[in-house]
């Protein structure tokens, strides 16, 4: 997408700077200019923008998002389409996400994680209670204001709650999917219940409870393996908090919370209770626990999963039961049986759409940094590679394109190629000396350089041939820089000796502008030109010119110099453009105390300037 930086969206979001970019999106900070505040905005890329399906869904869940309203929700204030802009417009909440605390500090503290995992549950609850499923809960959604604020955002995934929301492929992170999500691809909320719980377990410990270098692998011990109390990796962890996560995470989703909105008071209450130091117990909230694997299940039979099995029958009053261990060589038998559903039935949405059978589309990240272009490609499974070329148009580390291009269809796991730029290579400026336009624009474009305006100059080259470019031979430019030519008219016609009025008419017929001044000459008739003068060297087209037009020659009534001094009469006779002669007997050293007799021509007379006037002094 190009640079939207300075962009005014729908006549109303000033974008102001880039935030992050992902499969689907790219995130800007902005000023709403009518409510005068900080939005979040949400671009869709452009190959989506043109997916009529992908746009009705997503202003379907837009809407969906909208009639979200609670303190620890990331609101939505509008949705919309400008020209081929299709954005959301959401809360900015400054601070960091999750993600970024955990990178930070690894496992927090049980208070800590209390204080972020009530008003977690608390919006996601809000979320329960009006219908809506959030499917996509990880760290990364969730933000952490600098006022304090734990908020959840980002409900791209969001879809209303059924009983068995069929998900079509399966969505979401690997790290943080059910396991019904992974087997059947349906979902509820109790399987945003399982995320939340996931999370809980990642705050607790700093690690996510099962690692892999695909993501099959860890969708596979999902749905095959029960996630661990979390102090058996941090011992710091209390009881109670190690119920809550076990209980969030079962991995049968009937033996969960319901949704967040039965797990929030328990959250509440554990909160308090460990602030105060108190030791509190599942039995202290009526629930009982019964072995190291307990989960609520309903009665009637036995429900046989991976390695264990439920026996109904053993179903205490309190709707608890105990995890037996299964005969070894079944339990194997059914973890192969549960493997090849993955790639079964609805499992295989899962394979072919989020897991390595899959396939993704290629962003468009030109114009982005290599860091934000690597951070969407690997969420998406996509090999990354580097290669570094020229370009003209994109500044320096930024991408110039993909192979394959943006919008393409790739297999996950496939290689993308990421060309940064290099920024422009650096050319010299040829020599333009006897080229004709054609070839001096062919010259140009060889060299790697734009040939710009071209301007017209009357001067000395025959007309067609160029006279120079803007820049002078051999300057250093960069690539795809614009370089001006200048075209010659030919020389301006010699008017010089020929009528006023017909000199006038030749050069408007030339396009210029013709202005007259009248002089005195001796040699050319009055009312002829007498010179040209340009008003600029070269001149433009639409230049002016000045014709000096003779007034013939000029005459003056010679003064009468006789009794003045010879030093002042012959400063006031050539300072009036004549000549002086002396005829004295006097040296020159006191022609400032001799003085003149006598004068030829004689005073009064018209005489022509520029004539030798004689003064005498004998």
């Amino acid at each position: 997408m190009a640079d939207l930086l300075g962009h005014l969206v729908a006549g109303r979001y000033l974008i102001k700077a880039f935030v992050a970019s992902g499969g689907m999106a790219s995130v800007y900070r902005a000023q709403d200019q009518i409510l005068e505040r900080e939005v979040a905005l949400k671009v869709i890329h452009p190959h989506l923008a043109t997916d009529r399906s992908f746009i009705e869904k997503f202003r379907r869940e837009a809407k969906m998002a909208a009639s979200l309203s609670h303190p620890n929700l990331v609101n939505v204030f509008d949705q919309g389409t400008d020209n081929d802009i299709t954005f959301l417009v959401m809360e900015y909440v400054p601070g960091i996400n999750l993600r970024d605390a955990l990178n930070d500090f690894g496992a927090l503290s049980p208070d800590r994680v209390l204080e972020i995992l009530e008003p977690l549950t608390a919006g996601l609850a809000a979320a329960h209670t009006a219908g809506v499923l959030h499917r996509d809960l990880k760290p990364e959604n969730v933000f952490l204001s600098d006022n304090g604020t734990v908020k959840l955002g980002d409900f791209g995934l969001a879809r209303e709650i059924s009983s068995q929301t069929q998900t079509g492929s399966i969505v979401g992170t690997a790290a943080y999917l059910s396991p019904e999500l992974v087997l059947r691809g349906q979902a509820d909320a109790r399987s945003d219940i399982y995320s939340l719980g996931v999370m809980a377990f990642e705050m607790l410990t700093g690690k996510q409870p099962y690692a892999g270098d695909q993501a099959v692998q860890i969708a596979y011990q999902h749905a095959n393996s029960h996630i661990p109390a979390p102090s058996s990796l941090n011992p710091k962890v209390p009881e109670l908090l190690d119920e809550i996560v076990l209980w969030a995470t079962a991995r049968n989703s009937n033996d969960r919370p319901a949704s967040a909105k039965e797990l929030l008071p328990v959250i509440s209450r554990a909160k308090s209770d460990i602030k105060r130091g108190l030791t509190t117990t599942f039995e202290d909230f009526g629930l009982i626990r019964n072995n190291t694997e307990v989960f609520v299940a309903p009665a009637g039979a036995t429900e046989v999963i991976g390695e264990y099995q439920i026996d109904k029958a053993e179903q205490s009053s309190d709707g608890f039961v105990k995890l037996k261990k299964a005969n070894r060589r079944s339990g194997r038998w059914v973890l192969i049986l549960t493997l090849l559903a993955i790639f079964a039935s609805s499992g295989a949405g899962w394979w072919f759409a989020s897991g390595p059978g899959g396939q993704a589309i290629v962003p468009e990240l030109e114009g982005r940094s290599l860091e934000v272009a690597i951070s969407a490609l690997e969420p998406m499974g996509l090999t990354v590679l580097e290669q570094q070329e020229h370009s003209a148009q994109v500044p320096v580390g930024l991408v110039i394109r993909t192979e394959p291009t943006a919008g393409t269809r790739v297999f996950k796991q496939s290689e993308v190629t990421l060309f940064i730029s290099l920024g422009p290579r650096q050319v010299l400026v040829p020599e333009s000396l006897g080229l004709d336009l054609e070839q001096a624009t062919k010259l140009l474009e060889s060299t790697g350089l734009i040939a710009g305006n071209v301007s017209s100059f009357f001067g000395l080259a025959e007309a067609g041939q160029v006279l120079a470019f803007s820049k002078p031979t051999g300057t250093s430019l960069a690539e795809g820089s614009v370089v001006d030519l200048r075209v010659s008219l030919g020389p301006l016609p010699d008017v010089v000796g020929e009528d006023f009025s017909q000199a006038t008419q030749t050069l408007e017929s030339l396009g210029l502008t013709v202005t007259s001044l009248e002089v005195f000459n001796d040699d050319v008739s009055a009312g002829r030109v007498v010179s040209i003068t340009a008003s600029s060297d070269p001149l433009p087209e639409s230049g002016s010119v000045t014709l000096n037009v003779s007034k013939g020659p000029e005459f003056i009534t010679l003064p009468n110099v006789v009794g003045e001094t010879v030093a002042a009469a012959k400063n006031a006779l050539e300072s009036l453009g004549f000549t002086v002669l002396v005829d004295t007997d006097q040296l020159s050293s006191r022609f400032g105390v001799v003085k003149v007799t006598r004068q030829n021509p004689a005073a009064s007379s018209r005489v022509r300037v520029g004539t030798q006037v004689t003064i005498y002094t004998r």
